[in-house]
């Protein structure tokens, strides 16, 4: 079963501060959706190593949002499914 590959796209912003580094993750898909998740590091050692887990935090959140929404949209099918 071969498909046409989709394009999705994220944009990525890291912002410093004096005290702590915030990571923001957008991800686009080919429909027009956009996720978003965000992540926040407190800048205890180098800016960069602040950048890393401020947005490994930021994926996570956006992992969690892509699955809430898979969910909502699975529990919305099969809602149709047994009302059809």
């Amino acid at each position: 079963m071969d498909h046409p590959a989709e394009t999705w796209s994220f944009d990525v912003a890291v912002e410093h501060g004096p005290h702590r580094t915030r990571a923001q993750i957008v991800l686009h898909t080919p429909e027009g959706h956009e996720f978003s998740g965000v992540g926040l590091a407190h800048r205890a050692g180098p800016a960069r190593i602040a950048g890393y887990l401020a947005l490994g935090r930021a994926m996570s959140d956006l992992n969690e949002e892509l699955v809430e929404a898979a969910t909502t949209e699975l529990e919305a099918e099969a809602g149709r499914a047994w009302s059809s």
